[in-house]
């Protein structure tokens, strides 16, 4: 794989100031600048290339990309270009880097940060906004890794959620929430935890009890030996 780059940048927020740009191995690194005088407003930043004039926004991107990005300076993303285009890909590429105001398309009600969610129980999700049309995917992310997508579910402003039993304990979880026909309408909760139904200290206890009991079962199954008859008296 060859790839040479030009890179560019668009925004509609006050400035998006490249840093750095540079190639380690089969990915580009890019460092950037997110600058607004307000800096309580976030952003939806995206990577495209020239390769389809600009249309469609890469996938195999990670770091501070995507929706919700809050403003400050030293931001970086990480293009996966190998996974994008293939190994056998040759050529100049040109780069773009678009935002523009971030606004939630629906707002999340209760998932606070640190909230608990425990594994195989039904948890209400409530929101409010959005177009009655919305038809909404809700999927389960730790970090940046996607854990878990459920059904889709219209836009009537709840819905019940099961976190499957396989689902690691811990935290750093968070639901993605978008609209299926709009790639750009895309929400996160809050980081919240998960955890066991029944708590693991509870479950060794349990194990112990059904341990000493099932001993003293097996002890009163045990005959006891016959006693025999005495002996005979000695002549």
């Amino acid at each position: 794989m060859f790839l040479r780059t030009v890179f560019g940048y668009y925004s509609y927020a006050q400035e998006i100031q490249i840093m750095n740009v540079q190639m380690k191995g089969e990915n580009i690194e890019v460092m950037y600048n997110l600058l607004d005088e307000r800096i309580d407003r976030s952003y939806t930043v995206n990577l495209y290339i020239s390769k389809d004039n600009f249309i469609q926004p890469m996938e195999q991107v990670s770091g501070d990309v995507g929706v919700d990005i809050p403003v400050g300076n030293n931001k970086k993303l990480i293009w996966h270009a190998k996974n994008e285009l293939g190994a056998d890909f040759e050529g100049d590429i040109s780069l773009e880097l678009k935002g523009n105001y971030y606004v939630p398309f629906i707002t999340i009600d209760g998932i606070t940060e640190g909230r608990e969610f425990e594994r195989g129980k039904e948890h209400d999700v409530i929101w409010s906004g959005g177009r009655g049309d919305n038809i909404l995917n809700f999927e389960l992310y730790r970090g940046e890794d996607l854990i878990v997508s459920f059904e889709e579910r219209p836009n009537n402003g709840n819905t019940s959620i099961q976190i499957p039993v396989k689902v690691k304990p811990g935290d750093n979880y968070r639901f993605r929430i978008s609209d299926k026909r709009n790639r750009d309408d895309v929400v996160y909760t809050d980081y919240f935890i998960i955890k066991r139904k029944i708590p693991l200290s509870l479950q060794l206890v349990s194990t112990a009890v059904i341990g000493v009991g099932a001993g003293f079962l097996i002890q009163f199954l045990i005959p006891e030996p016959p006693i025999s008859d005495p002996p005979l008296p000695s002549r």
